[in-house]
This record gives structure tokens, C-alpha cells and sequence, in this order.
């Protein structure tokens, strides 16, 4: 297999701050950002520089069929500069027709105006980075936004899918976020609802390593959903968006029907992509590499690889298979789960040695399959809805500990 990536994945670094659940690689800059020109404007343009060049120095390449615009908050950008990236693509690349563009938006980052700007840039789908609609939840996590940005831009969003100016949209809600109990979390989903999107991405919070909440997590002083709580909340949410016509099509992934994240599916298949910017992370030929996390290291990444050969997991057609343990685990991510026979066969075992891993993998899951939380459709294997999805990583888990024996 060696056909070139047909996705892309663009970091644009820059937030007005870091809320206190980040650790990704962005760089705040305030509450004054001028991205065109003004202040912050030359920081802005001097990494965009450096990103136009880390795009145009990969030779071989095939049109894409979906780009998206990560971050950090992309929407800092102004629609002229989101312009200028997508059309560097199409003339340097090609996009296809029909092609998936995708933009994260904060609701704090961009007005009305802004939206139909970055509409006649090219961007076709929304992602939303809402995290709650409630104040006090908000501003206990450091986002910038408050209920009242959220309803507008969720406003603008509908206004625009309905009139068939976007092809879909997204809204972001993160779980069991401090202050955020049961009560709290079903009026999120009850008022996120009312909103209609088409997509709707609820992610677990996690306490990260140099995080405000990790620090907060340390002293004792977070305060988050207890263990109960938040499996309760979970079960809320299942039933909630289910109900409203929502179809649970992977761990962390909602849609309403035919608003599939079409992106996002290619990681968790398994396929090729490209990656652009600094901390994001490639696998064009099935081999994984991040970029420096640093501004200063990024810039003398990519003016190395200009002056120099790319790296060579960047320009090797050969396309590298995963490893068997991370093909099960995105499988198993997604509402039609892994054909555990296919990606078995495709380690190239004897017949006797394939017999043998197959039963070690049953015998490691048994009790998942009778419980219920793992079901087993013929070859294929999918977690049941919603208690397996809950708790895969129980199943995966045991999964990891199979293939460490096996190997």
C-alpha cells in the first residue's frame, strides 16, 4: 500500500490564554490578538511563514479530500489568512470536489462577520469548542467565553447549515469539568440540543501534566465528579442524545445521520495523513511523527528540512502497517468495531501460531463477552452501547497485556 495521504491536518498554535485543562503545544498571546496587523499580528505571520514552507516541501502528493484546521484556536486567524492556507492547498496539492474543510472556532474568537468570511475562504464544516454552557463552570475551567458568546455562535452555526451555506457542523462539550454535576451536565446537553448540530463531540476531562488542574489536582483543591458520578453522567448522555436522534458512531463521537466526522474517521481507520504545524503529529506512510512542540525548535525543524532531506518517515512510499495492538484499539473505538481474523492475518502467522494468539485473545476476553460488554459478531468484534463503550478501557487493557505476552 502506498498511495499518498489524502488528508491534512493544519496547526494553527495561537490562544488568547491556555484554559486550565491544556496541554497542547499553543502559544497565548492576550486578549488584544490583531492576527492581520496590530498586536501579535508579526508573531501570527512569521509562523504562518514557516508553515506555508513545512506545506510546500512535501514533492509527492495527491488531492485531498478532507483538511482540517486544528489548534489552538484557528479562529484567531482573519478569514483572509484561513484564504491564503486553503488556497495553498488547492494550488499546490489539489482538493477534491466535495471535499471535507473543517475549522475549529471558539465562541470568544470570532463575530458574525467572521463566519461568512471563513466561509468564502472555503471552510465548509464548523467545530465548536464550547465545553459547557454554564458560567460558573466556564470560568473554573479558564475559558474566555461565557454562555451568552456560546448561544450566539450556535445561533450563527445553525443559521448558516440551515440555509446550506456549510455542509455540517460541530459542538464540543467536555465531561465532569469541576462544578459540573449531574444537574449541571443534563442542562448542557438539554440546551446543546436545542441547537440541533449535526455532530456533537462529548470528551472525558483528563488531568494533564503541567496543567492548572494538575497543579490544582496535586494540592487536593480539584474537585471533580466522583467515579460514580461520572459513569452517571455518562448514561445521561447516552440516553439524552440518543433520544434526540444522535447515533453514538464512536467512544467519544455523535451524529445525527450522514454528519460523520469524514477526518476524524481517517486516524481511526488506521489510513494515511499528513500533518502540518508545530507539536501535530503525521503518519503519511503508517509511521508516526511529531513536530517540535517549541516555537523556536519548530522553525529550525522546518528550516532543516528545506535546506536538508525530509525526515524519512515523510518520504517512504512503503506504507508501514500499525501495530496490531493500536489496529484492535481504534477498531474497537468505532460503532462497527474490528474484524479481529483480518487484522490477525495480516501479521503473517502460520496457521498453528494465528490458532494459537486467536484463543489467547478469547480466553483474555471471555468475561467481556459474557458480560456483555464486548459482542462478537462472527469474525467481528464491537463494543456494546453504551456500558462497552464506557468501559473499554478495561477491554483494552487486557488487550495490551495479550499482545506484551505474545510478544
Amino acid at each position: 500500500m502506498n498511495k499518498f495521504p489524502r488528508s491534512a491536518y493544519v496547526h494553527i498554535p495561537f490562544c488568547h490564554r491556555r484554559c486550565f485543562y491544556c496541554d497542547f503545544a499553543v502559544i497565548p498571546l492576550g486578549n488584544n490578538l490583531e492576527t492581520l496587523q496590530g498586536y501579535g499580528s508579526k508573531t501570527v505571520k512569521e509562523y504562518l511563514r514557516y508553515l506555508y514552507k513545512e506545506i510546500l516541501s512535501i514533492k509527492h502528493k495527491s488531492p485531498l479530500s478532507t483538511i482540517y484546521l486544528g489548534g489552538g484556536t484557528p479562529s484567531i486567524l482573519h478569514p483572509l489568512q484561513i484564504k491564503e492556507l486553503i488556497d495553498l492547498f488547492k494550488e499546490n496539492y489539489g482538493v477534491d470536489y466535495g471535499a471535507e474543510i473543517t475549522m475549529e472556532v471558539d465562541p470568544a474568537s470570532f463575530n458574525e462577520d467572521d463566519l461568512y468570511g471563513f466561509i468564502n475562504a472555503g471552510i465548509n464544516r464548523f467545530s465548536l469548542g464550547v465545553q459547557s454552557f454554564n458560567d460558573r463552570v466556564l470560568q473554573n475551567s479558564g475559558r474566555r467565553h461565557l454562555r451568552e458568546d456560546v448561544e450566539k455562535s450556535c445561533s450563527w452555526l445553525k443559521r448558516v447549515f440551515d440555509s446550506g451555506l456549510i455542509n455540517s457542523w460541530s459542538l464540543d462539550l467536555i465531561q465532569n469539568l469541576p462544578l459540573s454535576g449531574s444537574k449541571e451536565w443534563q442542562d448542557d446537553l438539554d440546551k446543546a440540543i436545542t441547537f440541533m448540530p449535526p455532530h456533537i463531540s462529548i470528551y472525558d476531562l483528563n488531568i494533564e501534566n503541567g496543567t492548572v488542574f494538575k497543579k490544582l489536582d496535586n494540592l487536593g483543591k480539584l474537585e471533580v465528579p466522583s467515579d460514580d458520578e461520572a459513569f452517571k453522567n455518562s448514561e445521561l448522555t447516552n440516553v439524552i442524545l440518543k433520544n434526540s436522534g444522535y447515533s453514538r458512531y464512536e467512544i467519544s463521537n455523535y451524529c445525527l445521520p450522514r454528519h460523520q466526522s469524514r477526518h476524524n474517521r481517517v486516524y481511526w481507520s488506521g489510513l494515511g495523513w499528513w500533518s502540518f504545524g508545530q507539536g501535530s503529529t503525521s503518519s503519511p506512510w503508517g509511521e508516526k511523527f511529531t513536530r517540535p512542540r517549541v516555537s523556536k525548535e519548530y522553525k529550525e525543524w522546518v528550516t532543516w528540512q528545506n535546506e536538508h532531506n525530509l525526515d524519512s518517515s515523510l518520504i517512504n512510499n512503503e506504507f508501514v502497517y500499525k501495530e496490531l495492538d493500536e489496529k484492535i484499539m481504534l477498531g474497537l473505538r468505532l460503532k462497527e468495531g474490528v474484524d479481529i481474523y483480518k487484522v490477525l492475518q495480516e501479521q503473517n502467522w502460520e496457521n498453528k501460531k494465528f490458532e494459537s494468539n486467536f484463543i489467547k485473545l478469547l480466553n483474555e476476553w471471555e468475561k467481556f463477552l459474557e458480560s456483555g460488554l464486548l459482542v462478537r459478531n462472527g469474525k467481528r468484534f464491537f463494543l456494546s452501547q453504551p456500558k462497552g463503550m464506557e468501559l473499554s478501557n478495561q477491554i483494552l487493557i487486557s488487550m495490551f497485556k495479550w499482545w506484551e505476552e505474545i510478544n
